[in-house]
């Protein structure tokens, strides 16, 4: 055996390379050594006080490394205060305990410099089992991490008692390699399982079962890592048949390969070999592997051991040809069915190939167009998860077609006809849910040449066949409630919204609608707040609201001492008013532009001096009483003129006046 014995120096600088939870693992296990030896042993005892424990400070001079979680603080301490690496533990007859360094440890100890030595000494050499594990890890070396997974797969781990299998659990993790004693322990226990496992491989080899195509081979290897030795021969005998059949499929899969076109490699490769290759990765080497893994190997026999190429190739083209019709049904409501006629002697594999790739252009077209309306709905779900919800609900609702089926459709017709126009997006997500309607009755759906939309009277009154009559009827009922539900929710979404806009403005109620102003211009309104002198006005006069406005803006203009600023925005307002609207009438634009606009501002003024604060509070108080107190509780009966109005004053806060109060 090697001895190992590192300077202080050098282990510092290994240790330095050392994670915390590494030297942590070392630092317990050396010192679970140091213990066991001279403690349980009582290698120190004298009349009055016995060693009962020795403690260390794993890192003793690393104070400088980033190996420790945070500040290093030295955390052991002569009773004196001497800072120590290693601190003796005595204690007395009557159960009081020192904390000791050397040299304090022999006085009390009532022993000998020579033989106190002897004990500080023997410490130090407990140390050759760390210096070689750190010399080892220094050069490279790990936990033998492969060997240990083997025997804890075997369930041959525990056959090791509870502290041995603590003790590389611990080492593991830390990821340290093993002192020499315990490696040769844990591989010597490892090549015995290796011994009995290696007739499962010669069996393998025998075989010659090879992962050309399946990962039959590498399965294999790993469940005979893991299996328990005791189960042996029965595992033996279910090996040399499974081995077989496993080398079988390999050699038909080679020989389908070789003579096939790429196409069929194509298949082979996606429908078959990656699937069971991912089976086979994700199967588990310890509960009922063997009949898994003969479930697996058996499914691959049926679908390809002993068929030709065109078995495989025809298998496909009716799959894609049910997958096109299912998307066809889904997508466009009518009847898909393409010709097919399974005549296997006089078809060849170029006719069949020819086809499946028509059939694939087919199939990518639907898949597109079926795709813009998932992505489209997947949107609507994210941002409307209840008018999806409630989509859901009315496209799955039995629809109930009338006796009189001209008059009815005649009814739904002008219903349709009244309601408000949808926008492009609705539009689509109606026709999705009415697609989705039929989608899970097989081979059903519109028939050829009708669409989904609302057909006029007199194209209706020229179908002669009643039963398709009923099919439009039913579709126009259907798209009638989907629309009403799409214009219920717009309108329950804007009237929120509205709502929300008008706490903007009347400033979450601190101004309301019962505080009824008499009319004044803005120009006028404004000269009586700042102008001192009332003579040009003497025929008005003001209202107590006025007067308390009035007085607010005094007591602004006072705090502030910023009267031409004040007057100079004030001013600007009545401009901004007077500005001719750019706007567009649309009420919902409106009522996002305002919610934005609201939301920009407000997101800085927390910033401001509160004078500034003050002044800005005044002024949607000024426009409360000069627009904002017109403003209907209704959305349907707002004046779109008046939420302009309102919308420019946002403009106005956010364009003209934030730049004025952040500046002076």
């Amino acid at each position: 055996m090697e001895i190992y014995t590192l300077t202080d120096e050098k282990r510092r600088k290994i240790l330095s390379k050392l994670k915390y939870h590494q030297i942590q693992t070392l630092s317990d296990f050396t010192m679970y050594e140091v213990k066991s030896e001279m403690i349980t042993n009582n290698f120190i005892a004298a009349s009055d006080w016995h060693l009962v424990d020795i403690q260390e400070d794993p890192f003793w001079k690393l104070r400088y490394t980033d190996n420790t979680p945070g500040k290093y603080v030295p955390k052991l301490k002569c009773y004196c205060g001497k800072i120590l690496r290693y601190q003796y533990v005595l204690e007395s007859r009557n159960g009081k305990q020192l904390y000791l360094g050397k040299e304090h440890f022999m006085q009390h100890a009532g022993i000998p410099q020579k033989i106190a030595n002897q004990i500080h000494e023997r410490v130090n050499s407990i140390m050759i089992f760390r210096d070689e594990i750190l010399v080892k890890y220094d050069r490279g070396e790990r936990f033998p991490l492969k060997e240990y997974r083997i025997l804890d797969r075997s369930g041959m781990i525990f056959e090791f008692g509870e502290d041995f299998r603590y003790k590389l659990r611990r080492f593991r993790d830390a990821n340290l390699p093993l002192f020499h004693v315990d490696e040769n322990r844990l591989m010597s226990k490892y090549c015995q399982i290796r011994e009995v496992n290696h007739v499962l491989y010669r069996i393998l080899n025998k075989e010659k079962v090879e992962d050309n195509h399946f990962l039959f081979r590498k399965t294999l290897e790993e469940y005979i890592d893991s299996i328990e030795v005791e189960n042996f021969e029965d595992t033996t005998r279910w090996f040399e048949t499974i081995s077989s059949d496993c080398r079988f499929v390999e050699e038909t899969t080679e020989n389908i390969l070789n003579n096939s076109t790429s196409m069929t490699r194509k298949i082979l490769e996606k429908d078959y070999i990656k699937p069971v290759n991912t089976r086979l990765i994700n199967l588990s080497a310890y509960i009922y592997f063997e009949d898994k893994f003969i479930h697996i190997l058996d499914k691959i026999k049926k679908d390809i051991y002993g068929k030709s190429e065109v078995d495989i190739l025809l298998k496909k083209e009716e799959e894609k040809i049910v997958e096109l019709n299912a998307l066809q049904v889904q997508i466009y409501g009518k009847d898909a069915i393409q010709d097919y006629r399974d005549v296997k002697e006089n078809r060849s594999v170029k006719e069949i190939v020819k086809n499946i790739s028509k059939i694939e252009r087919k199939k990518d077209k639907c898949k597109k167009i079926q795709h813009k309306y998932m992505h489209l709905v997947r949107t609507y779900t994210k941002f409307h998860p209840v008018l999806i919800n409630n989509l859901n609900r009315v496209s799955n609702r039995e629809v109930t077609s009338s006796n009189s089926i001209e008059d009815k459709y005649i009814n739904e017709l002008n219903k349709y006809s009244s309601l408000p126009k949808l926008n492009g997006e609705e539009e689509k997500v109606v026709k999705y849910f009415m697609l989705k309607h039929k989608v899970d009755i097989s081979g059903k759906g519109m028939k050829q040449g009708y669409s989904l939309s609302a057909v006029s009277i007199e194209g209706f009154k020229k179908v002669e066949n009643k039963d398709i009559q009923k099919l439009l009827l039913e579709y126009l009922i259907l798209r009638v409630a989907l629309v009403e539900e799409i214009i219920h929710f717009r309108n329950e979404e804007l009237q929120d919204k509205y709502r929300k806009v008008r706490n903007i403005i009347f400033r979450d109620g601190k101004y309301n609608s019962s505080r009824a102003m008499e009319s004044y211009s803005i120009e006028l309104l404004i000269s009586l707040l700042i102008d001192n002198k009332y003579s040009k006005y003497a025929n008005i006069t003001l209202n107590k609201k006025i007067e308390l406005l009035k007085q607010k803006l005094d007591e602004i203009i006072k705090e502030s001492g910023k009267r031409k600023i004040v007057e100079y925005i004030l001013n600007s307002l009545i401009s901004s008013y007077h500005e001719k609207l750019s706007f567009n009438n649309d009420i919902s634009n409106i009522v996002d532009s305002i919610m934005r606009e609201e939301k920009e501002f407000s997101h800085n003024i927390a910033s401001l001096s509160q004078w500034k604060r003050d002044f800005i509070d005044f002024l949607y108080e000024l426009n409360y009483y000069y627009c904002g107190n017109k403003l209907s509780e209704d959305v349907k009966k707002v004046d779109i003129k008046v939420l302009n109005v309102n919308l420019v004053f946002l403009r106005f806060l956010n364009t003209k006046v934030r730049p004025i109060l952040r500046k002076n």
